[in-house]
């Protein structure tokens, strides 16, 4: 029985792993300052429960402290994208979009093919920022 009930799932991930993709939907804790994050095709994504503007302004915030320069900003009510390039020279593209009810999701790409870790610090400094 149990078996039946966990088979779905079970055949989900297996078709994602097989495709490549790396999914990862976890819950952080209460603590945590997000709901979930995915890291897919190079790109970390994160939920934050944050409003839309109050994300924005600590994204910008957390690219400046960890000295990345902006090249390039656009926003508008729903989505924004900001391109930038660290002291190493590999660009940084940050996606947002307004999910609504104070929920903002954020799109860390480094890199050409992406850099897991470096897309974990980015996600990390804007957690500070917007705890702080």
């Amino acid at each position: 029985m149990k078996f039946q009930k966990h088979l779905p799932m079970g055949l989900l991930l297996g078709i994602l792993l097989i495709h490549g993709c790396t999914p990862v939907m976890v819950g952080l804790g209460a603590g945590s300052g997000f709901g979930s994050y995915s890291y897919i095709k190079g790109e970390l994504k994160v939920l934050y429960p944050y409003p839309y503007d109050r994300t924005w302004n600590a994204l910008l915030t957390a690219m400046e402290r960890l000295e990345i320069n902006v090249i390039t900003q656009k926003r508008d009510a729903l989505n924004g994208q900001i391109k930038g390039k660290r002291g190493d020279g590999k660009t940084v593209v940050v996606k947002m979009e307004n999910k609504g009810l104070d929920v903002t999701e954020v799109g860390v790409r480094v890199g050409t093919f992406g850099d897991q870790e470096a897309s974990r610090k980015i996600q990390e400094t804007i957690i500070n920022v917007l705890k702080s």
